[in-house]
């Protein structure tokens, strides 16, 4: 069965959305922090992949930019330094 013009008007200027532009799919995401080395690389294809383009921060001293998770930037990676036995961990 073909719609008609005037069905697809009808059907587009309605003022709720079907039920399936309703529902939002949720996703997770993991990281296997065990094999991390800090390059950022899950941080930046985050952005890509969701074409996100978050203001560009100021240098403060530190690797951690963006410094908090806001609707421009899904993933933060935060970097922790510990001495251990006189090693920087």
């Amino acid at each position: 069965m073909a719609l008609q013009s005037l069905d697809i008007t009808r059907r587009s200027a309605s003022p709720t959305a079907p039920p399936q532009a309703r529902h939002t799919l949720e996703v997770a995401k993991l990281i296997d922090v065990s094999a991390c080395i800090g390059c950022k690389a899950c941080q930046v294809a985050c952005s890509e992949w969701n074409d996100l383009r978050d203001e560009i921060g100021d240098n403060v001293g530190v690797y951690d930019n963006p410094a908090d998770l806001t609707a421009q930037s899904w993933t933060v990676m935060r970097y922790a330094e510990v001495e251990e036995n006189g090693k920087l961990e």
